[in-house]
């Protein structure tokens, strides 16, 4: 069986103004999703402020971001104030995401990279918070949310979209397995996202079992 091919070239969509979201430019533009990623993109801002709510971040926590894509949530991260690391492994999307974090200095980090390739202990600080829309292939989900609190002690806690499965498969496996604690904290529409999400999302509150 034969894979779809992606190219690395990057995308030159204008940044979204008013009431036109990015990622809908990117719709209108016949952007080619990476299915392979779980690709979906976050359509609205105010979804992006209500999961920072529910993340009950301290003034001073960093966050990392995996999966990153436009930039809409972690913008908003940056706009609040926090420190940021947003991690992307679509190089496509490297000059969208850089361009939304620009102005905010040396409070945003950008790594367009697979997040299993970047030394996470180099950068985060302890106390770190893990706060992403993770693939929407709940598998990947899983495998990237493990790896996340496995590769670094500096993340102690997070705040994750992912669809309904991937939930249920560490409640099947047992979270106590996993040294991790998840609990279903909020919901969230599919339409929020575009492509529309294929499955049920929840919003998902994770914290080390000690």
């Amino acid at each position: 069986m034969s894979k779809t091919r992606h190219t690395d070239q990057r995308v030159s969509i204008p940044l979204a103004r008013g009431d036109r979201a990015t990622a809908d430019l990117l719709a209108e533009a016949g952007f080619d999703v990476r299915t392979d990623l779980g690709q979906h993109f976050l359509r609205s801002q105010d979804a992006a402020y209500r999961l920072l709510d529910c993340a009950d971040l301290a003034d001073e926590d960093q966050v990392l971001e995996v999966g990153a894509g436009l930039g809409t949530l972690s913008g908003t991260v940056a706009e609040s104030g926090r420190r940021i690391w947003a991690v992307e492994k679509d190089r496509r999307l490297g000059s969208i995401l850089q361009d939304v974090l620009r102005r905010f200095g040396p409070r945003a980090r950008v790594s367009i990279s697979d997040v299993r390739e970047v030394d996470l202990d180099d950068g985060l600080v302890a106390g770190a918070v893990l706060l992403a829309i993770m693939p929407f292939d709940w598998e990947l989900s899983v495998v990237l949310t493990r790896y996340v609190f496995a590769s670094t002690p500096k993340v102690e806690r997070g705040l994750v979209v992912v669809p309904s499965r991937t939930l249920e498969q560490y409640q099947e496996a047992s979270e106590e397995a996993s040294g991790l604690r998840l609990r279903e904290v909020d919901g969230i529409s599919r339409s929020e996202f575009w492509p529309k999400a294929p499955e049920a999302l929840r919003v998902v509150s994770i914290e080390r079992r000690r």
